[in-house]
């Protein structure tokens, strides 16, 4: 199976890269092929126009790919910190560019945060908007704490999360399974 991890923040040293790299690898070991499509080294305007609307105003190049991009996979994968209780806003206008690629599509999550609740804040928003773009909401691996639980290389230094991962990665890779069917 393909899937995409979509880094959802353009901030400078951001917590959720380690995280989606070790959801990465984790994914790969397992014989899945992982794409990445990080929103710090995209370049994506201020949302004028949906790329269904084509005829209206030329589509930005980076959502020409990102478009391609979900089209081609098997599921998302979204991993992105909590920013004051929601998700930061590079990854609504990103998201919000497109529609008809996301029927149907199996959704997961890996919100993170630097405190104790993991991003479910983050994840609760997560759902919502998944729901309103037409897919698939599925498994999570909320990440609490962060900087103690990961390295930004993907090294796991909080061994708890090694198991959490594994079960995230079977159970994503199942409810993809079902929802291909």
């Amino acid at each position: 199976m393909k899937f995409l991890i979509v880094l959802g923040t353009a901030r400078e040293n951001r917590s959720s890269v380690g995280p989606a790299k070790a959801v990465s690898k984790a994914f790969e070991a397992e014989g899945h092929s992982v794409d990445f499509f990080d929103l710090k080294e995209k370049t994506i305007p201020p949302l004028g126009n949906r790329s269904y609307k084509k005829d209206e105003s030329p589509v930005p190049e980076d959502i020409q790919s990102f478009s391609e991009e979900v089209e081609n996979c098997d599921g998302l994968i979204l991993a992105t910190p909590e920013y004051n209780h929601s998700i930061p806003g590079t990854l609504k206008n990103a998201l919000d560019y497109l529609y008809p690629e996301y029927d149907d599509k199996p959704f997961m999550y890996v919100p993170v945060s630097a405190g104790s609740f993991g991003g479910i804040r983050a994840l609760n928003h997560l759902h919502d908007i998944t729901l309103g773009l037409g897919g698939l909401p599925g498994p999570d691996l909320p990440i609490s704490k962060v900087h103690e639980a990961f390295a930004k290389d993907g090294e796991i230094l909080d061994q708890d999360y090694k198991d959490r991962i594994e079960k995230f990665v079977e159970k994503s890779v199942k409810f993809t399974e079902k929802n291909q069917e």
